[in-house]
């Protein structure tokens, strides 16, 4: 099993985001949130590598999960390395991260989805969204606490952008109303279609737990 140094999801799902669907290559991901004056809150967004075999999506390696706690900077044990302006990317290229971003405030991170430059093997492509209180120390390490627990609800503003590779937006979405009692979001999937090209195909799961429930779902 792989573990990101941070149990399965506790909450059945409640709500369902209803997303269009857009063929194409190139997908973009992007959460913008303001906090509550009394909280200060950290949102990610993330996304993996998987292949799907008719068996559920499954992934076997570190290097194909797009995570802030799956950098060297974050982490030690991180798989993914840090570029000096923030942004990072699996070795494909097939997924890549702006970079993150914990002061307070106004914030906008971007995941991006190239379906032309993932493995071979990859089919399909989760994307979640996660919240946790602020951590301002150097790395993640010790964010998932017994003390460190945060649900959306907690910040006024929570928007996720999903975009295809025109620029035309799938879906604008309030976590924080839709979703404010969990703290992970699976937002949808990137899939590999029969034509060959890939599509959007909205989830809209919430749970309780942090990143390493999620893979537990996929390893």
């Amino acid at each position: 099993m792989l573990t990101l140094s941070l149990q399965k999801p506790d909450a059945a799902p409640v709500r369902r985001l209803t997303l269009s669907l857009s063929k194409g290559a190139r997908f973009s991901v992007k959460v913008e949130w303001d906090c509550k004056a009394d909280h200060q809150d950290d949102v990610d967004v993330h996304a993996l590598e998987a292949v799907n075999s008719g068996h559920g999506a499954k992934v076997t390696a570190l290097e194909g999960i797009l995570s802030t706690y799956n950098t060297t900077r974050m982490s030690r044990t991180g798989a993914l390395k840090t570029n000096p302006d923030g942004s990072f990317a699996t070795p494909s290229g097939g997924l890549s991260h702006s970079g993150d971003i914990r002061v307070q405030g106004s914030q906008a991170e971007v995941l991006t989805v190239d379906g032309s430059k993932v493995p071979p093997a990859v089919n399909e492509i989760p994307l979640f969204a996660t919240v946790h209180k602020a951590d301002h120390g150097e790395g993640h390490e010790d964010e998932h606490d017994d003390d460190d627990e945060a649900a959306f609800a907690d910040i006024d503003i929570c928007v996720v952008t999903i975009s295809d590779d025109s620029g035309r937006v799938l879906g604008k979405y309030q976590l924080s109303d839709e979703f404010g009692e969990f703290n992970v979001v699976q937002l949808g999937t990137v899939m590999l279609a029969p034509s060959g090209g890939w599509e959007y195909v909205p989830v809209g799961v919430g749970f309780k737990g942090d990143f390493n429930d999620v893979l537990g779902h996929f390893c």
